[in-house]
């Protein structure tokens, strides 16, 4: 879509950023996280909304930084997330198509993404858009799995992926092309004088594609013709010391992706702003106020005609961050929401307001966390969640918790309102929130031996979902009826000797509808997961990764009524090659699908075969 008005607003902030000198301190992250030298992340923010170690925080935390992504040479956020235990992945095609990120089993909707601390799920229909991402502009990537609601509110059922954009001080930028007629260019920079930082990161992508649907799909989908995508996107932050106490900052997100799919077309703006203060009132109380907006606009043109929908969705949030004691703190705060939804059918909006806290102790090996929260939503009314964790520490190595947590997901704007098709396939105004209870135990270890270092987590987890919505009332009409449950274990070890590096992942689930004893569609019960990675000198580095799926169940939409289908499994392996051409200049080469494995990642849709990208880097 042409969106004029939001390419001049854009156009006039980045002018002002670039005339700006902005900036937060070069050793912190945004939200204060420390990042080491190495690149490795010691701390992190996203599961109780403080900053503190992954290896103490009582759930399951995975960090992907900026050295992690680049060693994988990945070509999209997707590439990424795929190879982390208990995420599985859906897409309607080749890259830009529209995706579906799973975790623990959940609906893509059941899930919290954050980027730069937004929440980026589209209003109407709930879920996030990954494809309006660019891996280049990722700084890191926090995964929080199992319920997160009791801090974050509506949708955090299966847990919170928080996404930040590259600060660090310092210029990049990157070229690559490959298979497809893919070329894709980014560039960015991040400097201080001190007191202020301006960061800035621009990105660049076209791809000829290739047939999104197969003959599987369908006749009202499938078309032989190439699907490509052109995305372009852009991110910046700034932020000023404003005195040793006080520090204010602002964010701002914007891309257009143009996506083709077999017999149509969708263009796609999205945009982020977000605005904050951070005040240390005492050495024991600090708070922040934040406010942030999302706007995300769709046209999309099929053989059914053409349809747009405007959302925006409005947050403002204050938090308290207390300390009572080295072994004692206290998180407090007030959240606002208003979400808006426009159709040519439609214009409504929810709002939801919310008080939270958490509170954390330590007494010598014991570890206490207990957070609640409550929600007042306009539509589904008031609702209370909590979440309870405890710890032991063995030693200063290895740690066991266990959890519970209760959660729920709100109605979005298109599950009340949206009018459907012919009468059919509507929203329901009186829909209840999906609710959830979940139980976790989990095991982390890391060790040091001689020049070797070595990770280990272990998660059990159980959750119950009820009131699920699905089309089944009159003309098929959203109502509550089905009950979920999810159940698996996580294994995951990363260790690092010398010039080798490597990891392991397996996930181990069942998840079914226990309303009709089926599998969730989509859902492997098996999948694993391997990295290697071996300096081979000082310049050259060779990697390797591989993803093994047992197979899936899916929906085969073809005939009507629709009629349950086999996704047979399949095993992945990848390439991936990097010399340093100079201090400043690095050659890569990844090989995707090395093995040309022929698999669905939904029924009807096509997956690429084997393909090498080259890219050449400056920083």
């Amino acid at each position: 879509m042409k969106n004029s008005t939001a390419l001049i607003k854009q156009a006039s902030l980045i002018s002002f950023l670039i005339s700006s000198t902005f900036s937060i301190q070069i050793a912190q992250a945004d939200d204060g996280v420390t990042i080491r030298e190495d690149g490795g992340l010691e701390l992190s923010i996203t599961a109780n909304r403080r900053t503190e170690a992954v290896n103490k925080t009582l759930a399951s935390v995975s960090v992907i930084n900026r050295k992690d992504i680049e060693r994988l040479q990945a070509q999209d956020v997707i590439d990424v997330l795929r190879l982390q235990t208990g995420i599985d992945i859906s897409r309607n095609g080749g890259a830009g198509s529209q995706s579906s990120v799973l975790l623990r089993g959940a609906e893509s909707d059941q899930m919290l993404v954050l980027l730069d601390g937004v929440r980026v799920s589209s209003a109407t229909i709930g879920s996030f858009d990954w494809s309006s991402l660019s891996v280049d502009q990722i700084e890191r990537i926090e995964i929080v799995r199992g319920s997160r609601t009791a801090l974050y509110g509506s949708d955090a059922i299966g847990g919170v992926i928080e996404i930040f954009t590259r600060k660090n001080l310092g210029s990049y930028a990157s070229l690559t092309v490959g298979e497809l007629a893919t070329r894709r260019g980014s560039a960015g920079f991040s400097k201080s004088n001190g007191k202020s930082q301006i960061s800035l990161n621009i990105s660049a992508e076209k791809s000829d594609g290739f047939s999104a649907s197969n003959e599987k799909a369908g006749a009202f989908v499938f078309d032989p013709d190439k699907d490509g995508h052109d995305k372009r996107s852009i991110s910046a932050a700034l932020s000023h010391q404003i005195s040793d106490a006080t520090n204010v900052g602002l964010n701002v997100f914007y891309s257009n992706n143009k996506v083709d799919f077999d017999q149509g077309d969708s263009d796609t703006d999205l945009q982020t702003i977000r605005t904050f203060m951070k005040m240390k009132v005492s050495d024991k109380w600090s708070q922040k106020f934040s406010l942030s907006s999302i706007n995300n606009d769709l046209v999309s043109s099929s053989s059914f005609g053409v349809s747009k929908f405007d959302t925006t969705r409005n947050v403002l949030n204050w938090q308290n961050d207390l300390i009572f004691s080295k072994n004692t703190g206290l998180v407090l705060g007030l959240d606002y929401r208003e979400d808006k939804g426009k159709t040519k059918d439609f214009d409504d909006k929810i709002t939801n307001k919310a008080v939270y806290a958490n509170l954390n102790n330590k007494r010598g090996a014991l570890s206490f966390d207990v957070s609640g929260r409550y929600d007042d939503h306009s539509q589904a009314g008031g609702k209370f969640t909590g979440q309870v964790a405890t710890a032991y520490d063995f030693s200063d190595t290895t740690l066991a918790y266990a959890s519970y947590g209760t959660a729920f997901r709100a109605p979005s704007v298109n599950d009340l309102y949206y009018p459907g098709f012919f009468g059919s396939f509507a929203g329901n105004p009186n829909l209840k929130p999906e609710t959830s209870k979940t139980v976790q135990l989990g095991l982390k270890s890391n060790h040091s031996l001689n020049a070797s270092s070595h990770r280990f987590e272990a998660s059990i987890f159980r959750s119950k979902i009820e009131d699920m919505a699905t089309f089944g009332g009159e003309n098929n009409q959203l109502i509550n009826t089905d009950k979920v449950t999810n159940k698996g274990i996580e294994l995951s070890y990363k260790g690092k000797a010398d010039t080798l590096d490597w990891g392991l992942g397996a996930t181990i689930q069942r998840a079914e509808d226990t309303s009709n004893s089926e599998r969730l569609v989509r859902r492997p019960n098996n999948k694993f997961t391997a990295n290697l990675g071996l300096a081979v000198s000082s310049r050259t580095r060779l990697g390797l990764d591989a993803l093994v799926s047992s197979s899936r169940q899916d929906n085969d939409f073809s005939e009507f009524p629709s009629k349950r289908t086999i996704l047979g499994s399949y095993a992945l392996l990848n390439l991936s090659a990097k010399h340093q051409l100079s201090k400043h200049l690095d050659l890569g080469l990844r090989i995707e699908n090395l093995t040309d494995e022929d698999y669905q990642l939904a029924h009807g849709f096509n997956t690429p075969g084997r393909a090498a990208y080259l890219t050449l880097s400056f920083k």
